[in-house]
């Protein structure tokens, strides 16, 4: 009676709740319910539901966060990732994809023997590190297909010998970036929701820590920020025991703008994975692998 006189008198909502889940309560619960007064049997469940109210409260009270704006039209990015991905569907196209949406990308070039890659490396600046670039090869390293911190012609041709006996000889060769916290941005097209864009952990830390959040696409800055702020490793972009700390304002508008690549290449890319995005004194992504779309159009 006091909780259907309360709900009467007020139009925030009101609720009934439990801490014992075993009694048979079902007739009081539908004359509550019919008061418009929700019956919840245990304390969490209760906890929850609040927990669940109050963020959509907050939802609704946010400012407008619109998706940023790109260099060029939607159509002429679509017809540019399509012809990329018609040349080859490789790391390489995964991080010109990327650059095309202006998230920076480290330098880069394919070579197939060893005097390209040599030849690849003095012209991107030592140190290197080489990738196989064989298709259907989509973890290098698990594969030994990735060199690192390659100084000089003599360390390059020597990694290339290894990987095109053992891989084969299409390569990537890229410059090296120093080390920085990593993290991994993951594109998916739900069939009931469309493009969902995931942030979390990178490098060796993605599978042990399982720690990422998503959002569907597109979404602004300020979205992309509270995404962040979830992350188990957030601390580490604060610079942790005398790390630098990582520019958040320049990584949430990069998330965004990868928000922005997730929706406009429906139908030409089905996923997408960037992994590591490496954070230090830059933001630069590092390795890419994308899956292009059956019948992209």
């Amino acid at each position: 009676a006091a909780a259907m006189a309360a709900a009467a008198k007020t139009t925030k909502p009101v609720a009934f709740v439990t801490n014992y889940t075993q009694v048979n309560h079902r007739d009081l619960s539908l004359r509550l319910a019919e008061a418009g007064v929700p019956v919840l049997d245990g304390t969490l469940n209760a906890l929850a539901a609040v927990r669940g109210a109050l963020a959509y409260r907050d939802f609704l009270a946010r400012p407008a966060d619109p998706a940023p704006v790109l260099d060029g039209t939607p159509a002429d990015r679509r017809d540019r990732v399509r012809a990329r991905l018609a040349a080859s569907a490789d790391e390489s196209a995964a991080l010109d994809i990327l650059a095309l949406y202006g998230i920076p990308v480290a330098e880069n070039a394919v070579v197939a023997s060893e005097a390209e890659a040599v030849a690849a490396a003095a012209r991107i600046g030592y140190p290197v590190v080489l990738k196989t670039a064989i298709e259907g090869i989509l973890h290098k390293s698990d594969a030994g297909g990735v060199k690192l911190g390659l100084k000089d012609e003599a360390a390059v041709s020597a990694a290339w010998t290894d990987l095109a006996t053992r891989l084969g000889p299409r390569a990537t060769v890229a410059r090296m970036i120093p080390p920085g916290v990593e993290v991994s941005l993951g594109l998916v097209r739900d069939p009931q929701f469309g493009p969902i864009v995931t942030v979390g952990a990178g490098g060796v830390l993605i599978e042990l820590l399982a720690d990422r959040q998503a959002a569907l696409a597109p979404f602004g800055p300020a979205t992309a920020r509270r995404l962040l702020d979830r992350l188990a490793i957030r601390r580490l972009l604060d610079g942790y025991r005398g790390g630098p700390a990582v520019d958040l304002d320049h990584l949430a508008i990069l998330l965004a703008r990868f928000s922005v690549l997730a929706l406009e290449t429906d139908g030409l890319v089905a996923e997408m994975d960037v992994n590591p995005l490496v954070c230090g004194a830059g933001i630069v992504a590092v390795d890419g692998l994308v899956i292009p779309a059956s019948g992209g159009h």
